[in-house]
C-alpha cells in the first residue's frame, strides 16, 4: 500500500477574475474549517494560538497571491494555477 496519494485539486488556465474567485473560495473554506475548530470547547491555549496563526497565514497568502496575479497577468488577463494535494499516512 502506498504511503501517500497525490491528486490535482486545481490544474488549469483561468482568467484573473475566475482565479481570484476560486482562490478566495478555497481560502474561505479553509478559514471556516479553522473557525469551527476554534469554537470547540476543549481547545488548549496552544491549539487556539496555532489556529489563529494559521488563519492569518491563509489570509496573508491569499492577499499576496491576488496581488501577484493582478501585477503579473502581463496583459493576457490569464493565469495558470497548479494545486497538488498530497495525502500521507502518519
Amino acid at each position: 500500500m502506498d504511503a501517500q496519494h497525490d491528486f490535482h485539486l486545481i490544474k488549469g488556465r483561468f482568467s484573473v477574475s475566475e482565479a481570484e474567485l476560486l482562490l478566495r473560495e478555497l481560502a474561505q473554506a479553509k478559514i471556516q474549517h479553522h473557525m469551527r475548530r476554534l469554537s470547540w470547547k476543549d481547545n488548549a491555549e496552544e491549539d487556539i494560538k496555532f489556529l489563529e496563526k494559521r488563519i492569518r497565514e491563509i489570509e496573508s497568502g491569499l492577499r499576496d497571491a491576488l496581488k501577484y496575479m493582478k501585477n503579473s497577468a502581463n496583459g493576457s488577463g490569464q493565469v495558470d494555477i497548479d494545486c497538488m494535494v498530497t495525502v500521507r499516512t502518519v
